[in-house]
């Protein structure tokens, strides 16, 4: 434990600098006054140690003395730190004497305060010091006025260096002007030699362009006779220039073949050009254009030429022409004027006129249409190379490219394209689609076994290929538009050739346990199918929206086909279903047939499993080998579990009653059945398995206990009950019944055990309302079968590893009791 003198013997430096803060604050006799207060408010810790009196008022008042001061001194808290247990109380002494030190200390650091508060509020000093502050206010505003004084003393004696400096700029002003007028008067006395002279010397150009950039500071003088005369002169010598230029370049536009024209001056006029303004340059570039095009104009302007087979004409007939320019015309023309962008821009737009006029006078064929875009969009590629920028710069402010006007009429190879397929899938659609699947069993069985219709191979092949030349010429709306038309055909395949190939015109009836392999080999075939397209269409959408245009990627979706797909699917689980059911149907039929009530002894399995098992495994067999996809295995498993259960529960409850020796027999029969249903899925996943030998113990289990409450003695009839309650743990009245129309019980003895059974579930809080039994139909022949079931359901989605879904009646209400009075009421039979 610390030594409560040595901790409190130094005063802490918090409490310190709050007494200074408070000296500061508020003066001599305000500090004084809370001196005071925190002297009396120790003075009370001190006796309330002495007293040895901790109650709650203490830290209330310390606060309190200290007026609400934010990290005020707790007088309490410095007290749980001095005594903080009951051992404590043996030093009182010595802490008391402690608190006396510190107490004394405070005294001491308060009066020394006090005397610093007291030097520095001297009213001597406080004056002395305003007296300073005074005279040095008035020794600023005496600089002030110094500095005033010396800024006019500056401005007097620099204002004739002010004026100097403003004469000399109007003096340069003026000599500048007068230099430039000087040299402004004397050029155009020396056009006249320059002309003489010719335009081959670089003279006149030069002279030009001196008069241009000395004419435009010089403007404003133009009201002066003198300068106007010049200005008037210039004008004149330009307009003569400007007509010898027009003359050259007549010649060389047009040509004489006796006086070919001199190059040399051709190329001295295009610099003269240059200088006698931008109107006149573009007028000049211009005319050469249309002198340059007017050939073209000519060839393709009309007739056969204008077609649009003949567009690679016009682009072939262009490169001759830029091949030409280059050779000869560019080194005549200045760089800058780039002539040969202007002169590609103009062949643009005049080919862009023709082209939309030749696409809306006639409707061309897909591949016309598709040979004219190859050599447009090679021709533009080519004029980006060469200018080393987009075309669309090239051809300048309407941006409209040649591509753009066959883009608009894509459609014509998407329609050519909606034909083809037509053309290729008649021959599988409708009526045919049943030929065409029974030709494909047929190769099947002779040659390379078919997995899936060659139709279909057929069709995302034209799918592939179509979508690779689409993407050479747009990835844009026509590939949108493509996209659909693809959409288009796969519902018409769904439709057309999967359904309606598996549509039978007679339905066939099972009676000699043999199943029907053609159509189990057909609709496994349709199924592999189905699921090739189902994976095929989802990498075509895939490929499609990485290859279309970001504006129509979420417009590319083929999710309804992938729904249709999906149903043809489920339509073909349906019929392996059916096929299944129909191939059992005699082995059914013979558990009917089974007098149960009468066997004498439990012998081996029943004739009729023997037939069940194998007719089971016959198809499984079959269907094992064809399907492709392990997973479409697991769903045809989980059905034939369900229509086998179902079945034979269905059987099992009409030839009631069972007796125990016919119950014994059935549980048995179970067995061979259940290691059946257990071997469907040889080969397959150890989870999936594992999960499907979870249902069928489920559901065999179920029809299991069922037999063994039938095989139940009724007597003690407490007993049956409580065997009935432990096995199917429900309490059902309804439920109960069942089983003893199952066991045959005779109605006077119901009675009593229907009264028992009311009377032990009444007790028995744990029991539920609805077991599996809820769903066991008692009268199943009224409610048809499932062979009655529609053929083509729709789809709601694939489902793998996942048995059709029966539907769970709920037992309306007071149905039990009603049956109750009704056993009260009636006697034995």
């Amino acid at each position: 434990m610390t030594n409560p003198v040595s901790s409190t013997a130094v005063l802490d430096s918090s409490r310190r600098a709050q007494i200074r803060k408070i000296l500061a604050e508020y003066g001599q006799t305000q500090a004084s006054s809370t001196i005071s207060s925190i002297t009396a408010s120790e003075h009370g810790v001190d006796k309330r140690h002495a007293a040895g009196h901790m109650d709650h008022a203490g830290p209330a008042s310390n606060k309190e003395g200290q007026g609400g001061q934010e990290g005020a001194y707790d007088a309490m808290d410095k007290l749980r730190q001095l005594i903080p247990d009951r051992d404590a109380l043996g030093s009182i002494t010595q802490i008391q004497s402690s608190l006396n030190e510190e107490v004394l200390a405070i005294k001491r650091e308060i009066a020394t305060l006090k005397q610093e508060l007291t030097r520095d509020q001297d009213p001597e000093r406080m004056q002395l010091v305003q007296s300073l502050i005074g005279q040095l206010i008035h020794q600023i505003n005496i600089i002030r006025e110094k500095a005033s004084e010396a800024e006019a003393i500056v401005k007097n004696i620099t204002s004739d260096i002010q004026r100097l400096d403003v004469a000399k700029r109007n003096l340069t002003t003026a000599i500048t002007a007068v230099k430039r007028w000087n040299m402004m008067y004397y050029l155009p006395c020396n056009l006249p030699s320059a002309q003489t002279r010719g335009l081959a010397d670089t003279t006149c150009a030069s002279i030009f362009k001196a008069v241009n950039q000395l004419s435009i500071p010089l403007k404003p003088l133009t009201a002066n006779p003198s300068v106007a005369t010049v200005f008037r002169d210039v004008h004149e010598a330009q307009a003569s220039v400007k007509d010898k230029v027009s003359r050259e370049l007549d010649a060389f536009f047009i040509p004489d073949p006796n006086r070919p024209p001199d190059l040399n001056i051709v190329k001295e006029a295009c610099l003269v050009v240059d200088v006698l303004g931008d109107d006149y340059r573009n007028h000049i570039i211009e005319r050469y254009i249309a002198t340059e095009l007017k050939e073209y104009r000519r060839i393709f302007s009309a007739g056969e030429a204008a077609q649009l087979d003949n567009f690679p004409r016009r682009y072939a007939w262009f490169r001759r022409l830029l091949k030409t320019y280059d050779d000869e015309h560019a080194a005549i023309f200045p760089t800058a004027w780039h002539l040969g962008k202007a002169l590609v821009a103009k062949f643009a737009e005049s080919t862009r006129s023709d082209l939309v006029g030749a696409l809306e006078k006639e409707k061309p064929a897909v591949n016309v249409l598709l040979e004219a875009w190859q050599a447009t969009s090679e021709w533009e590629s080519q004029m980006s190379r060469r200018f080393s920028q987009p075309f669309q710069q090239i051809i300048g402010a309407s941006g409209k490219t040649l591509v753009s006007a066959l883009e608009a009429h894509f459609n014509i190879f998407t329609e050519a394209q909606d034909a083809a397929l037509s053309d290729m899938l008649s021959v599988h659609r409708g009526a045919r689609s049943r030929s065409s699947l029974e030709g494909a069993s047929a190769f099947d069985s002779t040659e390379t076994p078919v997995t899936v219709l060659p139709s279909s191979t057929e069709l995302f092949y034209f799918y592939a290929q179509t979508l690779e030349q689409c993407g050479k010429y747009t990835t844009g709306k026509g590939m949108k538009d493509l996209a659909d038309v693809f959409k288009k055909w796969l519902r018409i395949y769904s439709d057309d050739v999967l359904i309606a190939s598996m549509k039978r015109v007679e339905s066939r009836k099972s009676v000699d346990g043999r199943p029907n392999a053609q159509e189990i080999k057909n609709a496994c075939l349709i199924l592999n199918t189905a699921d090739y397209c189902l994976q095929t269409s989802s990498q075509l959408e895939e490929r499609l929206k990485q290859t279309v245009d970001a504006p129509y990627n979420d417009r590319v979706s083929f999710e309804a086909e992938h729904e249709q797909f999906i149903g043809v699917v489920s339509a073909c689980l349906l019929v392996l279903q059916k096929e299944l059911e129909n191939a059992c149907e005699p082995a059914f039929a013979a558990i009917l047939k089974t007098p149960w009530m009468n066997l004498e002894n439990v012998s081996g399995r029943s004739a009729y499993v023997v037939d069940l098992v194998g007719s089971i495994r016959q198809v499984a067999d079959l269907v094992r080998e064809r399907i492709e996809q392990k997973r479409h295995m697991r769903s045809f498993a989980d059905r034939a579990v369900g229509v086998i259960s179902n079945r034979f529960t269905a059987s099992v409850v009409k030839s009631r009653p069972l007796k125990k020796i016919g119950a014994e027999q059935i549980l048995l029969d179970i067995q061979a059945v259940k290691a059946c249903l257990l071997d469907l899925l040889e080969g397959s996943a150890e989870k999936a398995n594992a999960t499907y030998t979870k249902l069928v113990l489920k559901t065999t289990g179920q029809l299991e206990t069922m037999l063994k409450v039938v095989l139940a003695p009724d007597d003690p009839p407490e007993g049956f009950v409580q065997n009935y309650c432990l096995l199917i743990g429900d309490k059902s009245f309804n439920n109960f019944q069942k089983i003893l129309d199952l066991k045959g019980t005779p109605r006077s003895s119901q009675q009593k055990l229907l009264d028992i059974f009311l009377s032990v579930t009444a007790t028995q809080d744990d029991l539920q309302d609805t077991s599996f039994l809820t769903n066991v139909d008692m009268d199943p022949e009224n409610k048809g079968t499932s062979n009655e079931r529609p053929l083509l359901a729709p789809a709601l989605g694939m489902r793998t590893g996942t048995s059709t879904p029966q539907r769970t009646e709920t037992p309306k209400p007071f149905t039990d009791f009603k049956r109750l009075v009704s056993f009260a009421m009636r006697g034995d039979p």
